[in-house]
């Protein structure tokens, strides 16, 4: 079917059309465009199927989008931050709500699996859990950019700390059977090391981007960084990190006081630059993002959805996920519950740590139909928590001993 380019291109172009109508059938009606791109894959699939054709394996096409995408989505919400002195608490807040929530939620997971198949270590089941416990930022992001300011940076935040301290943890977990006092020095020496190529890197792009009269530069500054990110992947560096730290260094460039770095950078066009990268970063986070969950949805069936014993280990999962992220909220953040509470998707990055369990470990304790079923039900409940959040919610109260606080505003 597929043998001829164009219904190919035809194809492709449908699916870019179509994922531009999800998303703004998901700005009227607070749906995630992510539901609606894996119904189409899965719908897509169950018809290409009665046409008598399969479709190829999908895992390769998952993992080179799911890379890509991380990257992209990372940088795009790390070029919306602004770093401000009133932002401080704010950040720090968000680092350990991700840090907190990620770290409790593996564990739980991993002690139940341990529960149901005791003949596994339980390091073999926290390798398996700690993918279900990242937030994606690829959904979150896009699902609040019409929230009040506050809110929308605390779940931008989470959500990319979490991407960032899931892939980190996850990368130490399977790396270190037993955690010893040399993983605490390489841990540090790798953040150093992250910290320096990012302040490095972003010095040489601002001064591409001022002094280069090429029009074509933007794609070529996404085509470094990913190479970059992929050069500390395989020497195992959190490659993560420097696409934040670059994306947060390029948006708070005017933070950067200095008479002699004027005289060699015109901010005014290093602006008009950055503008368009945030532009093209944005556009590009799209495509990828609606490639990836098309192909996850081709690769699901229908089925899965009335498997028994699939709805009662996911809705296991998601109730210790919520559950967690309920208690902490509530009484260690101490943030209002709305809709902070519902906005915990999973989705690439779960997707991606999933296919990336080395063999060894990958042993079936979670399965593909585990993995969608706890996207679907947590995209659901970001759903209803956005839908909520349009309502007029009144100020939460709490009493602590007689004293009440009123008014809890994060």
């Amino acid at each position: 079917m597929f043998d001829n380019p164009y219904i190919l291109i035809i194809g492709i172009s449908l699916l870019v059309i179509l994922s531009y109508l999800y998303n703004a059938i998901a700005a009227k009606t607070k749906i995630p465009s992510v539901l609606l791109l894996l119904f189409t894959g899965m719908g897509f699939t169950a018809i290409y199927g009665q046409m008598g054709y399969q479709l190829p394996e999908t895992k390769p096409g998952l993992q080179f989008l799911g890379i890509v995408g991380v990257i992209l989505i990372v940088l795009e919400g790390s070029l919306e931050l602004e770093i401000r002195r009133d932002k401080i608490r704010l950040i720090l807040k968000s680092f350990f709500s991700a840090l907190v929530i990620l770290m409790v939620s593996a564990f739980y997971i991993a002690g139940g699996i341990q529960l149901v198949y005791s003949e596994f270590t339980f390091h073999i089941c926290l390798v398996n859990a700690i993918p279900l416990a990242v937030i994606s930022s690829a959904i979150a992001i896009p699902s609040v950019k019409q929230m009040e300011e506050d809110k929308k940076e605390f779940i931008v935040y989470e959500s990319i700390f979490s991407d960032i301290l899931g892939i980190l943890f996850f990368n130490i977990v399977v790396s270190n059977e037993t955690f010893q006092k040399e993983s605490i020095f390489w841990l540090g020496a790798d953040f150093l090391i992250i910290v320096s190529v990012s302040v490095i890197f972003t010095a040489l792009i601002l001064l591409f981007i001022n002094k280069t009269t090429l029009n074509i530069k933007f794609f070529l500054m996404l085509a470094v960084l990913i190479m970059l990110y992929a050069f500390g992947k395989l020497v195992h560096l959190s490659s993560l990190l420097l696409i934040l730290f670059f994306g947060l260094f390029l948006n708070n460039i005017r933070l950067v006081r200095n008479e002699k770095l004027n005289t060699y950078i015109d901010m005014g066009k290093l602006r008009l630059g950055i503008d368009r990268f945030r532009l093209i970063t944005n556009e590009s986070a799209f495509l990828i993002r609606t490639f990836f969950f098309f192909i996850f949805g081709c690769s699901v069936s229908f089925a899965l959805l009335y498997d028994f014993r699939i709805a009662i280990t996911g809705s296991i999962i998601v109730g210790i996920l919520y559950g967690i992220r309920y208690l902490y909220l509530r009484f260690l953040a101490k943030r209002n519950l709305y809709p902070e509470l519902f906005i915990a998707p999973r989705g690439l990055i779960t997707i991606l740590l999933f296919y990336a369990i080395p063999e060894k470990y990958s042993i079936g304790l979670i399965s593909e139909g585990v993995l969608f079923f706890v996207i679907l039900v947590t995209s659901i409940i970001m759903m209803f928590g956005l839908m909520k959040s349009t309502e007029k919610i009144p100020d939460m109260e709490i009493y602590v001993g007689k004293d009440k606080v009123d008014k809890i505003n994060g």
